[in-house]
């Protein structure tokens, strides 16, 4: 059975579904059920077992506060490229439709359900805006890297720079180091006064 097929499928069986600012996009917050039988990863394919990137030189570890967060393994420079935000490319209306459940239309629909049986929620917290009409989405870990892990802080040590249209036409999202960044220092930048209130702790692994 095709992906797609399964994931209409998915939504036959479902009654419904569950209907960053630094160029985040802070979208509405809601509560989605996780399944039991989820088959979402616990980390993104680029990470070992353990959370570890060995030559990416991170580590994802728990966050006091935050739930996961990234750690550098080893030093990187100030105005390093530290990594790439990647995920899924939504269009606006694909964005509003998909979050806050505007004019959805049948493969919105699909898309909601597959997250849905596979346990991944549909927060909308992990959308960067690149430009008017693009999107990237780091929401669903099988589309992202281990860049989704990277928390806010009001003192960060890295920037984040885009492009719409980088190499191949694509989207580019990635971190830069705005300082010099030790061995297990977590990775953070400032999402943005719209996205993130409180004041937090930069977190330093002991």
């Amino acid at each position: 059975m095709s992906h797609y097929a399964q994931a209409f499928a998915a939504l036959l069986v479902t009654s419904h579904a569950v209907a960053f600012s630094a160029r985040v996009q802070s979208t509405a917050r809601r509560r989605v059920a996780v399944f039991s039988s989820a088959t979402v990863p616990v980390f993104t394919s680029d990470l070992d077992a353990e959370g570890l990137n060995a030559d990416a030189g991170v580590a994802i570890k728990p966050s006091p506060g935050k739930g996961f967060g990234a750690f550098a393994t080893r030093s990187f420079e100030k105005e390093e490229i530290v990594g790439d935000y990647v995920g899924e490319k939504l269009t606006l209306r694909e964005k509003d439709a998909r979050y806050l459940g505007r004019e959805q239309n049948w493969r919105d629909k699909i898309w909601l359900a597959s997250r849905r049986a596979r346990g991944v929620t549909a927060s909308g917290t992990y959308i960067f805006q690149v430009d008017d009409d693009l999107f990237v989405d780091a929401e669903d870990p099988v589309h992202a890297n281990w860049c989704r892990y990277i928390n806010h802080h009001n003192g960060p040590n890295m920037r984040v720079k885009s492009l719409a249209y980088a190499f191949g036409g694509e989207p580019r999202v990635w971190f830069v180091a705005t300082r010099d960044i030790s061995p297990g220092e977590e990775l953070s930048f400032d999402y943005g006064d719209e996205y993130w209130v409180e004041t937090d702790t930069h977190v330093v692994d002991q």
